[in-house]
């Protein structure tokens, strides 16, 4: 499917920004982003797109009713598919579904794998990980129900983990709110023995009324975490509800705001501002390539319909 054409906008850095239109540009306090849209896809066959993390510049995609992980390229040609589960047929029920909504490459105990997050909204059918290892892709499933355990008692009392990244060697969580349990949650443990438990720190999350977290990806040399975030008319964390809005937040100077409570985002991106093709679409994850000569970070995301649909975007940022 061709991608379409592409679209470029300013923001203002400090300032939390909303969109107008296509071509709109807000006047910058001290900075300014530029975001190009350079297209998106539909990815026919695929369910439920949920988390994205990359490994040797490619994208490895899972879906939350997905049987298979996708290992993709950066043109959205798929390379290899990995099984993990053994239902083959269209899409894992929801009683049924580990639940998977977030991901990352972790160097623990176990040495550097992808790991794969149950979101840990039902207890303990989705307090579990699945480990893959690059080289052979063996999954290993990982209990986390003590870890999980350990979380809620520490002050989350509706758990749904919809987002992971790394900073300076601390593993990032970010649990979701919904309308009856609003508060956005950033659960902080270090990354080589998080699974223990021994270190779990929890910060709020200040998002827009309505907005719950949906993925994080860490730039490491602009010190960067993206979130991206939506809005859901459900009151649960098990329940999907009404698709509304979403939005791609920035966090300037991570690593010096790990002990602030709460902790607030920089800016904001309205993407359906950006391009018609975000409309209907729940954003549900975030990861990043490779920044360019020219400075630019391609930023890829991916969408869930909530119908079984999967839609991959990409985008370049440049902060200067």
């Amino acid at each position: 499917m061709p991608f379409v054409k592409n679209h470029f906008f300013q923001v203002s850095l400090l300032a939390i920004t909303t969109l107008l239109g296509c071509n709109q540009e807000v006047q910058n306090t001290n900075e300014v982003m530029k975001v190009e849209f350079t297209g998106s896809q539909q990815l026919d066959g695929y369910p439920s797109g949920s988390t994205l993390s990359v490994h040797d510049d490619q994208i490895y995609l899972m879906g939350d009713d997905a049987s298979r992980l996708l290992i993709i390229d950066s043109a959205f040609n798929i390379i290899e598919e990995v099984q993990l589960f053994s239902h083959t047929e269209g899409r894992i029920n929801k009683a049924g579904k580990a639940d998977i909504e977030a991901s990352e490459w972790l160097q623990t105990r176990q040495g550097t794998k992808l790991w794969l997050f149950s979101s840990g909204s039902l207890s303990p059918q989705r307090d579990s990980a699945f480990c893959l290892d690059a080289g052979n892709r063996n999954i290993q499933r990982v209990d986390l129900g003590n870890f999980y355990k350990q979380i809620r008692k520490a002050g989350i009392p509706e758990l749904n983990i919809e987002a992971a990244a790394v900073v300076k060697n601390i593993l990032l969580l970010g649990s979701r709110g919904n309308s009856s349990s609003p508060q956005n949650y950033l659960i902080q443990s270090p990354e080589a023995n998080f699974a223990e438990g021994l270190a779990i720190k929890i910060s709020h999350l200040n998002l827009p009324p309505g907005a719950g977290i949906s993925g994080m990806s860490y730039l490491e040399k602009e010190d960067v975490l993206l979130l991206t975030t939506s809005t859901e008319n459900t009151a649960s964390a098990y329940d999907d509800g009404e698709i509304g809005q979403s939005s791609l937040g920035l966090i300037y100077n991570i690593s010096d705001k790990l002990s602030d409570h709460p902790l607030s985002p920089d800016a904001w991106i309205d993407l359906q501002a950006i391009h018609p093709d975000f409309e209907g679409q729940k954003i549900e994850s975030v990861c990043s390539l490779k920044t360019d000569e020219a400075g630019r970070t391609t930023i890829i995301l991916v969408s869930d319909d909530d119908k079984g649909g999967t839609r991959l975007f990409r985008l370049k940022l440049q902060i200067r």
